[in-house]
């Protein structure tokens, strides 16, 4: 995830909990020492939130932890058989034949993903 998708998505979580909960923008942003124009900026996405601000929305919000407004983390891909593999068995341990299937793994992911590759 690019880094701009992870901050545009946590400020839509929080703008989601706190138009829940119902409070207004200037509300929270008084509680936790902000302006209301950067709170509307962190929930549009065009302000990256502070960790120390973060934990201060969360507890704002009521929420258990911060990390409820995080978006969820994409799970890694099920590794595949090593006899899968398109890589000839001479000259690999099966060790250097995994190690190259998460690189690939890796790669193809954040491909699938719209990002550039993992630089490999």
């Amino acid at each position: 995830m690019e880094p701009q998708d992870l901050y545009t998505e946590v400020g839509h979580n929080i703008r989601r909990y706190r138009r829940a909960m119902p409070r207004t923008q200037q509300q929270v942003a008084a509680q936790i020492g902000l302006s209301r124009a950067s709170l509307a900026n962190i929930e549009s996405g065009h302000q990256w939130v502070r960790l120390h601000h973060l934990y201060a929305i969360a507890e704002a919000l009521d929420l258990d932890s911060p990390t409820d407004l995080l978006p969820p983390v994409k799970p890694a891909p099920e590794p595949t058989e090593i006899s899968e593999l398109p890589l000839p068995k001479e000259g690999l341990t099966d060790g250097q034949r995994l190690e190259v299937l998460r690189l690939l793994s890796d790669v193809l992911g954040d491909q699938e993903a719209g990002g550039a590759g993992s630089g490999v």
